[in-house]
């Protein structure tokens, strides 16, 4: 501890700040006015046992008061906290209050009009989602927000389309439109959810697998709804994710960097060219224009386009290649 003096003077300056007599100090802390006298005057230091009290009362830390200096940065640190609580506190109860209040309103609106509650489920499904993006639920969580999140959030989707399709008669649509929502929550969300796990490495990987199995699945609900040929539109999209799933795997193997860029580029430039061919083949349509006459760009330009981004991604694939041959080869010697 500091010597007494120095000790004393910290003590008064403190009790000066909070607007404190010595006799108001003695009271809150159940000792002699004339005790805290003598801390002050640096005749001597206060009984060890008051140390925590004395610090409750002069807003200070323990660190503070044996150095008898103010701690200018963990000051910093708590102000910043108890600024970020406020914030906290006023993001969450702000939103809320506000959903409550347009929640009863619309309850009474409803039964005041139309004698019965009708549109009101859908105003209710409609906040209870806006509550799970903003203030949304993570709060309540300690650990794992993200995935609290994604399905708090998915699951609100769901129930406000759910209310919607019975609202309009038109259940038809339901489970498409929730297939088609979580293609794009599990394209989002499941990379950064696998970050941590054994897995991590496989992340994208997963994903667009993942994708791809509710892309199938979402061919065989609309095929219910609406039938097509469901086998030629599942291999198209089999020829669709294929270069993306092999890409994703490609970028998990141990080699060189570029490498891996120059071989994902060119097995998806030569797939995306042929898609057309392919999908006219499976589909029994004829759309596809492999046409390339560059002095006829009215008739051909589908082709010579074609062909031009063809031929710059291939040559874009092979200085990669060649970039990471030598890369490769130098680091061999």
């Amino acid at each position: 501890m500091t010597d007494k003096k120095t000790f004393g003077s910290f003590i008064k300056n403190k009790r000066t700040e909070k607007n404190y007599s010595q006799k108001d100090l003695a009271e809150m802390l159940f000792v002699t006015e004339g005790a805290v006298s003598k801390w002050e005057r640096g005749v001597s230091y206060p009984d060890i046992t008051l140390i925590s009290d004395i610090c409750r009362v002069l807003d200070i830390s323990e660190h503070e008061l044996i150095t008898a200096s103010t701690d200018v940065e963990t000051r910093k640190i708590k102000h910043e906290a108890r600024k970020f609580r406020v914030i906290s506190g006023t993001w969450f109860w702000v939103p809320t209050i506000s959903y409550a209040v347009a929640l009863l309103t619309c309850f009474i609106c409803n039964l005041a009009v139309n004698h019965t509650l009708s549109w009101f489920f859908i105003v209710l499904t409609a906040l209870i989602c806006a509550y799970t993006f903003v203030p949304n639920i993570t709060c309540f969580f300690k650990s794992k927000k993200l995935l609290a999140f994604s399905v708090s959030t998915y699951l609100s989707v769901c129930l406000l389309l759910f209310a919607s399709a019975v609202y309009t008669g038109g259940l038809s649509w339901f489970v498409t439109a929730c297939i088609g929502c979580l293609i794009g929550y599990t394209l989002l969300f499941l990379p950064i959810l696998l970050l941590k796990t054994k897995i991590s490495r496989y992340k994208f990987v997963v994903s667009y697998a993942s994708a791809f199995i509710l892309t199938v699945l979402l061919l065989v609900n609309i095929n219910f709804w609406h039938s097509f040929k469901l086998a030629p539109a599942i291999l198209v999209t089999c020829y669709a994710f294929f270069p993306v799933v092999f890409s994703a795997f490609i970028c998990t193997l141990r080699f060189d960097a570029f490498l891996k860029a120059g071989t994902c580029i060119a097995f998806s430039t030569v797939l995306l060219y042929f898609i057309e061919f392919i999908v006219d083949i499976l589909l029994g349509t004829n759309s596809a224009n492999y046409k390339v006459n560059f002095y006829n760009w009215a008739q051909c330009s589908e082709g010579n386009v074609a062909i031009i981004c063809l031929i710059s991604l291939l040559f874009i694939s092979a200085v990669f290649f060649v970039v990471g041959f030598l890369r490769v080869r130098k680091n061999k010697k």
